[in-house]
């Protein structure tokens, strides 16, 4: 069993993680009708248990390695070497899908997901791009993806001078806060901003990740509830962010409320969230919740690299309640 720093050195290093994956890494999410039929259900509040969205598998086959595949605009994954990604849980539904893979342009079309064990195959068929800027954007997003923020700015930035497009500056300005230099960073994201079109509520979104980034807690708080209003409460990221954000502040309650719509808006693609959403729960010592969000990551990710860490918190947790 861990004992006490081994218990606050793996949340710390699970914060860390966080922080960097969904502020800087993550694009914009919008959640379906389905989706937010989820989110009407009463999420938050003490005693909320953890209750998953129904979901359908899913094999997506485009013949090439390491397409991204995103539905719903949530990140799924990557096709391998084959140029296929099996998904075992997508929640159900009818979604719009985007792959889009290197060297071709992006593929867009509509799934409809269905209860059950029997499967769903989608065939993409991708034709190849020669138009400069787009390729260049893409070399930028594939670094980018990779953590590769030095070599991704200076991709981005030959796609602006090729091309003004606000995708590439939203891109280039998540690298920039990831490497901290804030200023230029603030000047993408404005341009971006001012840029406006469908683009709009993800760069205002990563406005709010850069103002939490400078230490700039509450001017964070009102810059994610900016994109909230304009995403229509739409947008995994901007709850997320928020989440964060007031858990920084000590607002556990609208924390929690801010982390079940987003884990359901992310179509729990991410399990760290719920090991995250625990760790709150935990602090504010709401055992029984935390052992069901504790439980819940590790039902989605059993061989994770804190399953073993998290069955010891339970074990702890489960002795406090007796």
């Amino acid at each position: 069993m861990l004992n006490s720093s081994d218990h606050r050195f793996v949340h710390a290093s699970v914060k860390l993680s966080l922080v960097f994956c969904f502020s800087i890494l993550m694009p914009n999410f919008v959640l379906s009708a389905a989706a937010q039929s989820q989110r009407t259900r009463k999420p938050t509040g003490a005693g909320s248990s953890v209750v998953s969205p129904p979901t359908g598998k899913l094999q997506v086959v485009t013949g090439h390695p390491d397409s991204v595949v995103f539905i719903n605009n949530v990140r799924h994954g990557a096709t391998g070497e084959n140029g296929e990604l099996n998904l075992s849980r997508v929640m159900t539904g009818s979604f719009p899908v985007r792959v889009r893979t290197t060297g071709f342009a992006d593929w867009n079309g509509r799934v409809i997901i269905a209860p059950g064990a029997a499967g769903k195959t989608l065939q993409v068929t991708q034709h190849p791009t020669s138009d400069g800027p787009t390729l260049q954007f893409q070399k930028a997003e594939a670094l980018r993806d990779k953590g590769k923020n030095k070599d991704a700015v200076e991709e981005y930035k030959q796609a602006l001078t090729l091309r003004s497009f606000p995708e590439a500056r939203i891109g280039l300005a998540r690298c920039l806060i990831a490497l901290q230099s804030f200023q230029e960073a603030e000047q993408q994201i404005q341009a971006a901003i001012k840029a406006g079109g469908a683009t709009l509520v993800e760069a205002q979104t990563v406005l709010a990740n850069l103002r939490r980034h400078q230490g700039l807690g509450d001017e964070s708080i009102v810059e994610y509830r900016k994109a909230l209003r304009l995403a229509r409460g739409n947008s995994f990221e901007a709850h997320i962010g928020l989440a964060i954000a007031l858990s920084e502040q000590g607002n556990v309650d609208e924390s929690v409320k801010e982390y079940r719509i987003g884990i359901i808006q992310d179509m729990e693609t991410e399990p760290i969230l719920y090991y995250q959403l625990a760790e709150i729960l935990e602090n504010a010592k709401r055992n029984k919740e935390a052992i069901d969000a504790y439980r819940k990551y590790l039902q989605l990710d059993p061989e994770g690299e804190y399953a073993s860490a998290v069955e010891s918190i339970i074990e702890r947790l489960k002795e406090e309640r007796e």
